[in-house]
């Protein structure tokens, strides 16, 4: 007897995934024309576009395009550093949106490969005293659930001239670095149940994730029980004082610049 059941969940897979590219034309389509007709109210702009981005990210990857998320992601972490959508940063949202249309125009996911590859190549803020030339395609994963030392610590990763994805999750970290291969994870140290140094012990023990460069941030002290799980090989970075030399000591030590 034929498998029935298999047969309609591939049709029922198959329309939600037509459905989604439908949506994600409309979805562009709106998008373009916010960037392209906004006359001077940015935060309704921003607003908006940040709400279809969330939108996309939030559906692409049910119906197999895990690229689309990905990319609508950095498009988010790029509109939250946005205050006015000036000129650059206009042309710089039309360049994320036209990835997006590319991708969905083409009616498949191009593979984490290609996804890795171009999300180096996507616009990204710079640090002060940055030209946007020396931007390098070095990508860091920062995890942490605190905003504030999100915030804190990406823009002294920017200044180094580096690009930074911000995960709040570290399941997300682990779906994230294990299909885009990010040049150094930073993690902080404490969660809400998965810690960072379980997430780092996770990633040295995953055949796809093993060769990353791991970081764990944190101000727990050296002595601290916790710190002997960490694994080994795995630089800390202390938050405090010291937080901009030593963010640069570990880009150093992983020769990133």
């Amino acid at each position: 007897m034929a498998d029935v059941s298999g047969f309609l969940d591939d049709q029922i897979f198959a329309a939600l995934r037509q459905d989604f590219l439908v949506e994600a034309r409309e979805r562009l389509d709106d998008m373009e024309a916010v960037v392209t007709g906004c006359d001077g109210d940015s935060a309704e702009a921003l607003i908006c576009l940040h709400r279809e981005a969330h939108s996309l990210k939030g559906f692409a990857g049910s119906v197999g395009f895990p690229s689309i998320t990905l990319i609508a992601h950095r498009l988010e972490d790029y509109l939250a550093e946005v205050r006015v959508l000036d000129r650059i940063h206009a042309d710089n949202v039309l360049i994320f949106i036209d990835r997006l249309r590319a991708i969905v125009e083409a009616g498949q996911d191009p593979g984490d490969a290609k996804t890795g590859a171009l999300l180096r190549t996507l616009p990204a803020h710079i640090g002060l005293g940055i030209d946007a030339n020396e931007i390098r395609r070095i990508e860091v994963v920062l995890v942490t659930p605190a905003r504030a030392v999100g915030r804190m610590v990406a823009a002294e990763l920017r200044a180094l001239g580096l690009r930074v994805t911000t995960l709040h999750s570290p399941w997300e970290a682990i779906e994230t670095t294990a299909r885009t291969e990010p040049d150094l994870v930073i993690t902080s140290a404490v969660m809400d149940g998965v810690t960072g140094i379980d997430l780092a012990r996770a990633l040295r023990a995953m055949s796809v994730t093993e060769h990353l460069n791991l970081a764990l941030l944190t101000s727990l002290a050296a002595d601290d029980p916790t710190m002997r799980r960490l694994p080994g090989n795995v630089p800390v970075i202390r938050l405090g004082p010291s937080l901009t030399e030593e963010l640069a000591d570990v880009v150093t030590h992983y020769a990133l610049i």
